[in-house]
């Protein structure tokens, strides 16, 4: 199987990371959208494991939350790693227990308590790793204590969406599992080039599910048993926007707050004429097989759920969503989102009918992040630490500038932005991107304690400065790769030893822009590209901003990073 090239960049961007920070202590995440091929680079991932030491036999667990994702998981490892490598199951679900395979693929609910009869385990793969508490309690985290008696592993976690219910990243908490995000891929990219289905909005205004009486619970989103008095009322409605927002689209998937609620849609959808049913945590193993195998043929339109459906369910052709679940929860949105996400023949988009506020709250599904609680002292007693709002890894309290991501750290912390109403992708979003012929460019060191120095560009348009950039090639990972990379194309010629040199060299010989393209939408103004002219400066020809990923590295680079 050939992999795409984002997937290839996701593996090597997460060796580089697990190369920057060896040992146990130390675990990455993996960001993927629903249907960016989780799957997919995982079982790569399990094949490059095995192929760069097969001295050792890297045994590998991957825990997945439910049989369907154990199934997939499965039949991509088995077309994808050697075929004297054996990948087995252990799920009561699935009715295999078979833990001396060299993949053992295992379901949380059946493996929680059976670390010790696994044998010798290498690696540690979480697919949907974002229902690991960062508390340290939990069944994951007591399972993975429990096998560490047993055992020296790595853990690596895989997600679309890198934080708690309540939006707080995974990397932060009172004994986070997870040190940092090894890599994000986002969806703006695999939509353009149509490795994920675009979402849309319906051409006319619909009904409107009022939540502003209901209260908020404890976990942090809104009480279920008031939730679902007030969806309730508004189901009537909602299919009568059905039968004529998505008129023509084939396969439904709506999500309601409880099993009542499901239940009621589905008897009014079948009223309305519309083949439905319904598929909860509660229906039996095959009868949910049976209504998703109908759905699959096409002998069923909407499949009605609470949130059942929303991970490890593949139907990629679906191509509307119905969302009756009002939700505070970013990853309840994120999650329910990606259903509509996936490719299939003869599918163009997907329709989103958002009846409630969740979309107005969270804001475009591709700009969801996580947010941060607090600062957090080191579980091994190290110095304080924090996370970057831009990426999720920790990183120093005191540091300005992120390592891994090159973001500037503000102050005060802010959590979520201001969004655009309504907007599902940020495609929709209104954005204001203003262009600025460029009359100056100034260099600076930039110098903030306990962090290492960084060259502060200000870029300038007659009389003010319209954006800035800071580079930093005294860091390490991306921010260091994007400020070589700035420097290579300014002024190619010129050797950059630290950042005062880097300075020195720009304000003597860096090519500068002609103008710039500044997305001023946010809270900070954003760089979105550079013009150049059509001529040389400094004897340095017009040229493009590479900002194509990083080379992949070689198995004799990769020694340490399993530790093995």
């Amino acid at each position: 199987m050939n992999i795409r090239p984002y997937q290839q960049e996701t593996l090597d961007r997460l060796y580089d990371w697990m190369r920057r920070n060896p040992g146990v202590e130390h675990a990455p995440i993996v960001v993927m959208p629903t249907g960016s091929g989780k799957s997919v680079v995982i079982a790569e991932l399990v094949r490059l494991i095995f192929e760069t030491w097969p001295e050792d036999h890297p045994r590998t667990l991957i825990i997945v939350p439910s049989k369907e994702l154990a199934e997939q998981n499965a039949e991509k490892l088995r077309s994808m790693i050697p075929g004297h490598l054996s990948v087995g199951f252990y799920s009561a679900s699935l009715g295999k227990r078979q833990p001396d395979a060299d993949v053992v693929v295992g379901t949380i609910g059946t493996i929680a308590s059976c670390a010790h009869i696994l044998g010798n385990i290498r690696m540690v793969i979480v697919d949907e790793c974002h229902l690991i508490r960062p508390d340290g309690a939990g069944r994951y985290r007591k399972f993975l204590n429990d096998l560490a008696k047993y055992c020296v592993f790595r853990v690596v976690g895989f997600t679309a969406t890198p934080f708690r219910g309540d939006g707080v990243w995974l990397t932060d908490g009172k004994d986070p599992l997870f040190t940092g995000i090894a890599h994000e891929v986002h969806m703006p990219p695999l939509m353009q080039a149509g490795f994920l289905a675009p979402m849309v909005l319906p051409g006319q205004s619909a009904t409107r599910i009022d939540v502003s009486d209901v209260s908020i619970a404890t976990t942090g989103d809104y009480q279920v048993d008031e939730l679902d008095e007030a969806v309730r009322r508004y189901l009537p409605s909602v299919v009568n926007d059905c039968l004529s927002l998505a008129a023509d689209r084939s396969k439904w998937l709506a999500f309601t707050p409880t099993v009542e609620s499901a239940s009621e849609l589905v008897g009014l959808l079948i009223g309305a004429g519309i083949s439905a049913t319904l598929v909860c945590g509660e229906t039996p193993k095959a009868e949910r097989e049976k209504f998703v195998a109908q759905f699959r043929a096409g002998h069923v339109r909407c499949l009605v759920t609470v949130m059942a459906l929303a991970v490890g369910f593949d139907v990629p052709d679906v191509d509307c969503l119905i969302w009756c679940r009002p939700t505070i929860s970013p990853v309840l949105y994120v999650q329910g989102l990606g259903r509509g996400m996936r490719i299939a023949t003869g599918k163009v988009n997907c329709l989103w009918l958002d009846f409630t506020d969740t979309t107005d709250r969270m804001g475009p599904v591709d700009k969801i992040r996580g947010r941060i609680k607090r600062a957090t002292q080191n579980k091994r007693g190290e110095a304080p630490s924090t996370i970057c709002e831009a990426c999720g890894n920790q990183i120093p309290t005191n540091a300005r500038i992120c390592p891994e991501c090159g973001h500037e750290i503000p102050r005060p912390v802010i959590e979520y932005s201001e969004v655009s109403r309504s907007a599902v992708l940020s495609a929709h979003q209104a954005q204001r991107i203003n262009h600025y012929a460029v009359t100056n460019v100034t260099y600076h060191l930039h110098h903030k304690e306990g962090s290492p120095d960084s060259m502060r560009v200000e870029y300038w348009s007659g009389l003010r400065v319209v954006v800035r950039e800071y580079l930093c090639p005294e860091h390490s990972g991306f921010a260091k790769e994007k400020a070589m990379r700035w420097a290579a194309l300014r002024m190619p010629d010129a050797v950059v030893d630290g950042t005062r040199s880097m300075v020195a060299l720009a304000l003597k010989k860096a090519r500068k822009p002609s103008s710039v393209l500044v997305n001023e939408s946010g809270k900070w103004p954003e760089i979105v590209s550079f013009e150049w002219g059509n001529y040389e400066q400094n004897g340095i020809p017009t040229a493009t901003e590479d900002r194509s990923r990083a080379p992949g590295m070689a198995q004799s680079d990769q020694a340490e990073l399993l530790g093995l």
